[in-house]
């Protein structure tokens, strides 16, 4: 039996199960880095050239990071000849990166004030 936690919405139970899943996406997405990947990949997929070049970091490491996503089901990957293309794996990754969206929009229009400087 999956142990439930009430969430803070009086009809809604978030299953432990649940909860573990996206626990383990949220703390993979915990790297700035990570979360420049997911946002350049929000429109279309991008091969690990295109990716590197956009967010500055060397080709090892953002093999690293797309690796890591890939593992933990955040990002999908094609092959077509010798160039790989990533993309976000599902709604649920996107949805949260328009969360962080919303939430720095919301900062920096003066709406949320105390957030960590």
């Amino acid at each position: 039996m999956v142990a439930k936690v009430a969430s803070s919405e009086d009809d809604g139970v978030l299953q432990a199960d649940f909860l573990n899943k996206a626990s383990t996406i949220i703390k993979t997405l915990g790297h700035p880095q990570r979360i420049l990947i997911i946002n350049l990949l929000r429109d279309s997929e991008r091969s690990v050239t295109s990716i590197q070049e956009k967010i500055g970091l060397s080709q090892p490491v953002t093999s690293q990071h797309l690796a890591l996503m890939l593992s933990r089901g955040i990002l999908s990957k094609r092959k077509d000849g010798t160039t790989h293309y990533y993309s976000i794996a599902n709604p649920f990754i996107e949805k949260i990166l328009e969360c962080v969206t919303e939430c720095q929009e919301k900062v920096e229009s003066g709406e949320w004030s105390g957030f960590i400087e």
